[in-house]
């Protein structure tokens, strides 16, 4: 069997993809499972507060403010639910 058409290891794909968009990068062992890790934290962490932002907007806790079409747009809290956004913190959480 030719070595391209073996499987690639776990991470192989994006470690790769890295050193090809980034050509003079050199980094250790350790740092290249720092950004691996925290690649994957922060992606795992937009889609989970993404949801919880949808939540939140949808129920009418905060408000979904957008200032144009060029920047993302912003969350405040709607100051109409504070005290319904605060018995929402005294509930124990869904499991």
């Amino acid at each position: 069997m030719d070595e391209r058409d073996a499987p690639l290891p776990a991470h192989a794909k994006e470690i790769l993809e890295y050193y090809l968009a980034n050509r003079d990068t050199t980094d250790t062992l350790e740092g290249i499972a720092h950004w691996l890790l925290l690649e994957d934290l922060v992606q795992r962490h937009v889609g989970n507060t993404e949801a919880a932002l949808g939540w939140l907007v949808s129920h009418g806790y905060l408000e979904r403010v957008t200032l144009s079409p060029a920047t993302p747009p912003l969350y405040r809290l709607n100051a109409g639910k504070v005290a319904d956004a605060a018995r929402v913190l005294e509930r124990p959480p869904r499991t």
